[in-house]
């Protein structure tokens, strides 16, 4: 049964981030859709982990914790993303892709923390 409840959440979480990544991208060179998808991924884990942790039970950390939010966040496209701007000679929206999302992800974290304190 495990097995299925991250199946599902990942399902719906991949869902969320080609929806968005469509919506976003276009012709753009900056990646918009795989970083809005992180940091709203991200927020949610945060939100989730501050919050409700400790009452979850194993199903619901499964499905909304590995589940959605491992679907919905990208590590593998973000690399690509980074080193497709590395070929592409596109540095500053390289530093930018590096700086806003894993500085971004990192202060959405201190901020749910610290809401949740």
């Amino acid at each position: 049964m495990n097995w299925l409840l991250v199946f599902l959440g990942g399902g719906i979480g991949s869902l969320l981030r080609y929806a968005i990544s469509l919506a976003l991208n276009g012709k753009a060179i900056m990646p918009w859709g795989t970083v809005v998808a992180n940091l709203l991924a991200t927020s949610l884990l945060a939100y989730l982990i501050f919050h409700f942790e400790n009452t979850f039970s194993e199903g619901q950390r499964l499905f909304w914790m590995v589940g959605l939010c491992g679907g919905f966040s990208t590590f593998s496209t973000f690399s690509l993303e980074n080193w497709q701007l590395i070929q592409s000679q596109q540095y500053w929206w390289l530093s930018l892709n590096l700086v806003v999302s894993i500085g971004l992800s990192l202060l959405i974290f201190f901020w749910w923390a610290k809401v949740a304190a």
